[in-house]
């Protein structure tokens, strides 16, 4: 009886070490590189998305869990065409944030993929913007994306999620605009060229497109955008 009973108390505790931290089931995504001809190879998804079609998380800059969707510390307002901006939050990269993210322990991708990805540097956004013809189509599920083909005849395409501002889960311009972070912070001697005036570097890099060729406009970091990584070779 004894014996019996020690075989059932141990298969129990490996049930119960075996689902601890799994209450969900879990989806195993293989995230697959796309060489385009230039000098990274891209993801053919977003961080969050579990296929290429889909949008993904809007997440801060620089919040690797993707968990942060608090203002707390962080005050923002808009007169006279710029961004005003008092920073007291740790979060998003806090009040000293490094100048590039981009393999760091604030990268989403290393944290949320796996060591192989990163978030892409300006100059890696700046890239693929120029090296590549852009187009904008319609999914079989409706949905509408804009199209980078490489200059090798391969493309990939970016979904446009829009921007939460707020973080409450609510983004503004979906299906019509799409934000994405870059890893490269707008340094704070830079920043009232772009319209922003802050205690600390408030903003971030990121890609915005719609029709026609993306550009670089810097966001606040506290922004909540979509983050399509590169392969960290």
């Amino acid at each position: 009886m004894r014996k019996h009973l020690l075989l059932l108390t141990t298969v129990l505790a490996a049930l119960m070490l075996a689902s601890c931290g799994n209450d969900e089931p879990v989806v195993r995504i293989n995230y697959e590189p796309v060489d385009l001809g230039l000098s990274v190879k891209w993801a053919t998804m977003n961080i969050g998305a579990a296929k290429t079609t889909a949008y993904g998380k809007l997440m801060g800059w620089a919040d690797s869990s993707g968990v942060h969707s608090t203002q707390d510390g962080i005050v923002i307002s808009y007169r006279d065409n710029k961004t005003y901006c008092e920073w007291n939050s740790p979060y998003y990269g806090g009040k000293s944030p490094m100048n590039n993210i981009s393999g760091s322990n604030y990268d989403a991708a290393r944290y949320m993929w796996n060591l192989k990805w990163r978030v892409p540097t300006q100059a890696e956004w700046q890239e693929l913007i120029n090296g590549c013809t852009w187009t904008t189509e319609t999914t079989a599920e409706g949905l509408r994306v804009a199209r980078a083909t490489g200059p090798n005849g391969k493309s990939v395409i970016f979904q446009l999620g829009g921007i939460d501002e707020v973080g409450d889960g609510s983004p503004a311009d979906r299906g019509v605009i799409g934000y994405y972070w870059t890893a490269t912070l707008l340094p704070q001697a830079s920043q009232t060229s772009y319209g922003y005036e802050s205690n600390v570097a408030c903003a971030a890099w990121a890609v915005v497109m719609s029709d026609g060729r993306p550009q670089l406009v810097p966001q606040v970091r506290c922004y909540h955008l979509l983050i399509r990584p590169v392969l960290a070779e």
